[in-house]
């Protein structure tokens, strides 16, 4: 900018420097956009979690008659429809491409132009992704929550046997403590399952087989959200693949995402993503894994007809413990990742009234500029306790990442701002019924809006 003569009146100074401070203020940005509408066509990355959602999102933005989309309505800015597109690799991988884990950043164009990320950047990812400005302004990263989701534990029996328990007929419940000590290799026989009267039975079923727990072959949220959860649980530590000592809340992002306790023997399958482990845990009896809900029901393979599992079958998801760490006793219940139980029809996930926290009080962060990395829920929960939330990454200030464009940036902003609208015609009725659930009204559902409506060139 070119500086004012100091013969200009004091008045015309001060009022340059009041508008230098104002644009430099993050969350002003938002009044450099394009016209509603008026931006690009983009494509974002990321998390495998926000695969389904994305493919009723997408297509939403440009069908919905809410003034915050674009579906070429009067009402709707310019009336263009400029589209949304989104390519699932991993919230690690997305993050990567931004600059994060020590990697150099390498897209922020239209082809690149957000992160799904059920992995939130913590502080330190945060300021590598910040370096890759063009000028040293501080919280130009946002982590904008979008929608919850529920982790479904899934399983295939060994060959030839079926399961019971006592509150869910046809299929097994586990309690909290059995669920760890599944993934840090303290038990490692089917037999030693007996939560809640589970038993396995069948011709030709051997009960005492051994527990083969499948893990995601790449960084990713889903194994964030899954170790969060299991640190709850038990925060000691463990010796990991490396021999090294480690611990859930440890290995639960960053480079040390992929890492799991020796014990447990893991297997992995040889492809990335959700439905690597789907198809991994479905070919292989004896399994159990970790999955998104939503890719659990997709697959077919764990639910009814149209289906080939589900109840009284091999392959199910599992109910889990929402009642603390009681391992016996009339104490304990357990609630199902869907809102209609292990059928074919999508509903959504049963994360109503989940109480969020970082693991010791309450959340969220006071605000969408501040890292969202530790969220996680609770032991004890009114519905389904292995539920998160899900966030969508932008800048308010495009401009200072290189290959960037007011055009994406407004359609961004455009997208998201409509992704987080909960009233008729937005992006939180459109997700309802996918097997996801929309943002927890308040100070969760504020934060996300107010984090969209920083989005800025």
């Amino acid at each position: 900018m070119r500086l004012f003569s100091a013969l200009r009146p004091a008045a015309v100074c001060a009022v340059a420097v009041m508008a230098v401070i104002v644009l430099a203020v993050p969350g002003t940005a938002g009044a450099s956009l394009g016209t509603q509408c008026s931006g690009a066509n983009i494509t974002g990355q990321g998390a495998n979690v926000l695969k389904n959602a994305h493919a009723v999102w997408d297509t939403d933005f440009n069908t919905s008659s809410s003034k915050l989309a674009c579906a070429g309505a009067k009402n709707q800015g310019t009336a263009q429809k400029p589209t949304v597109s989104y390519t699932t690799s991993s919230a690690a991988t997305g993050l990567e491409s931004w600059g994060a884990n020590g990697h150099l950043a390498t897209n922020f164009s239209l082809t690149n132009a957000f992160i799904g990320a059920s992995e939130p950047p913590n502080v330190t990812q945060k300021g590598e992704i910040e370096k890759a400005e063009s000028t040293s302004t501080p919280n130009t990263l946002l982590s904008i929550p979008t929608v919850q989701t529920a982790i479904a534990v899934i399983v295939d029996l060994p060959t030839g046997c079926v399961a019971t328990s006592a509150k869910d007929p046809g299929r097994l419940e586990l309690n909290n403590v059995t669920l760890e000590g599944i993934f840090r290799g303290t038990i490692t026989k089917w037999s030693e399952i007996k939560d809640d009267g589970d038993t396995l039975s069948g011709s030709g079923c051997n009960a005492a087989s051994s527990i083969i727990p499948v893990v995601r072959l790449d960084g990713a949220g889903t194994t964030h959200i899954f170790k969060k959860y299991l640190s709850l649980i038990n925060s000691s530590t463990f010796t990991d693949e490396k021999e090294a000592s480690e611990s859930w809340n440890g290995t639960s992002e960053g480079t040390l995402n992929t890492d799991w306790p020796k014990a447990a023997n893991v297997v992995r399958p040889a492809k990335t993503g959700d439905t690597a482990i789907d198809t991994k845990v479905a070919e292989t009896p004896g399994s159990i894994s970790y999955t998104t809900f939503a890719e659990a029901r997709a697959n077919g393979g764990f639910a009814p007809s149209p289906g080939t599992g589900g109840p009284g079958t091999a392959r199910f998801w599992v109910p889990i413990e929402n009642t603390g760490l009681e391992t016996s006793g009339k104490k304990i219940k357990y609630a199902d990742p869907s809102s209609n139980g292990d059928v074919a029809t999508p509903a959504n996930a049963n994360c109503a009234k989940t109480e969020y926290t970082n693991g010791e009080v309450a959340f969220p962060p006071s605000s969408a500029q501040n890292a969202w990395d530790e969220v996680t829920t609770r032991t004890t929960e009114k519905a389904y306790p292995l539920c998160s939330i899900v966030v969508e990454l932008a800048f308010t200030k495009y401009s200072l990442y290189s290959g960037t464009s007011i055009e994406e940036a407004t359609t961004v902003a455009n997208f998201l701002s409509w992704v987080v609208n909960a009233k008729s015609g937005g992006g939180q009725k459109s997700v309802e019924g996918h097997d996801y659930l929309p943002l927890p009204k308040g100070k969760v559902l504020e934060e996300a809006q107010k984090g969209a409506a920083l989005i800025g060139f």
